[in-house]
């Protein structure tokens, strides 16, 4: 969901090196390069999480058994890394300001750009801007290349305010703020991909001693179970620092030959020792029906209970072995 983006500052950063840059001084940089999150700022993490997958929404098509790997600790799994796209976004982003210096250098602002490669249809800059002590703005733009008088259309912004130490000074990890993914926007510009919609981000990440919060709504994007739609999802992440975390999704059920389809709405929480639990509440697309379930992994992930709430569902183990003993549902909308 995010390659357009990403080969996007791929392609900026190879024009960067074309170009070339105006030589400033580091520490006037610095400043601006803080204004920025780090990728691993706003990376959402489960314990034995990879990130290969692409998913805003996922359907759980496995069948796990007792004893084997838990199809919804999968499930929560595929899903941080699909979200994790943002974070991929913002993390190339930031690989390009560290690369190079500024193109010009003012006392609140920093500007990358714009740079053109001849075989980019699109020439991009990047703008940081301090809007107040400690506070900055950034933003991703991009124009026909073929067309200087054009005006830059905004794919990716976001605000971000760093953490700072106990001497005031900014620390580059840490901090809180939004960013805004437009694909929409991006559209716009030349040889777009087939993403759509907008997803906005906002995230807590002060220390590595304080627990991580990240929020992303997706608006109108690609339902890639159902081709040709459009649908909105929330996510909700948080992690106590070596201790328990949480993850609230929704979960999108198509309709098939052998099922009526539905919104779910998932909260996934684990241990920092891996072990967790799912509870997951479906309404039918007809309306007229909610079902429950509930699943429970140990450390190495495999399912120790399931309850489903249909007749003939899934039903085994004991809930007096989960890591949480009590269902817990999502809030959700």
């Amino acid at each position: 969901m995010t390659r357009s983006i990403t080969s996007l500052c791929v392609s900026f950063a190879a024009a960067a090196s074309i170009m070339g840059c105006v030589p400033v001084g580091e520490g006037e940089v610095e400043q601006f390069r803080n204004g920025v999150p780090r990728a691993a700022t706003v990376t959402m993490s489960v314990p034995g999480s990879v990130s290969s997958a692409q998913a805003l929404t996922v359907e759980s098509q496995s069948q796990a058994l007792l004893g084997e790997k838990a199809e919804w600790y999968q499930t929560t799994r595929n899903v941080t890394v699909g979200v994790n796209g943002g974070a991929l976004a913002v993390g190339a982003l930031v690989d390009l300001i560290l690369k190079y210096p500024p193109t010009s250098l003012a006392p609140d602002e920093a500007v990358w750009g714009p740079w053109e490669d001849p075989l980019d249809p699109v020439a991009w800059k990047v703008t940081i801007t301090r809007v107040a002590p400690h506070i900055y703005h950034y933003k991703f733009e991009g124009r026909p290349r073929t067309d200087p008088t054009a005006a830059f259309i905004t794919v990716l912004s976001g605000t971000h305010s760093p953490a700072l130490s106990l001497q005031g000074r900014e620390i580059e990890r840490f901090g809180n703020g939004s960013f805004t993914l437009d694909w929409d926007a991006r559209a716009t510009l030349p040889q777009p991909d087939d993403n759509v919609g907008q997803a906005d981000y906002s995230y807590n990440h002060v220390s590595a001693a304080e627990s991580v919060t990240i929020n992303a709504q997706f608006h109108q994007v690609k339902d890639d179970k159902q081709p040709g739609n459009r649908v909105d999802a929330s996510y909700a992440f948080a992690q106590q620092p070596r201790g328990p975390g949480s993850m609230d999704f929704v979960y999108i059920s198509p309709t098939t030959a052998t099922q009526v389809g539905g919104r779910g709405v998932v909260r996934s929480r684990w241990q920092f020792t891996g072990d967790g639990r799912a509870d997951v509440q479906v309404k039918a697309t007809d309306g007229t029906t909610v079902i429950y379930l509930s699943e429970c992994w140990d450390q190495n992930y495999a399912s120790v209970y399931k309850q489903d709430s249909w007749p003939g569902g899934d039903s085994w183990g004991l809930e007096t072995s989960c890591a949480f003993p009590t269902v817990e549902y999502s809030t959700l909308p």
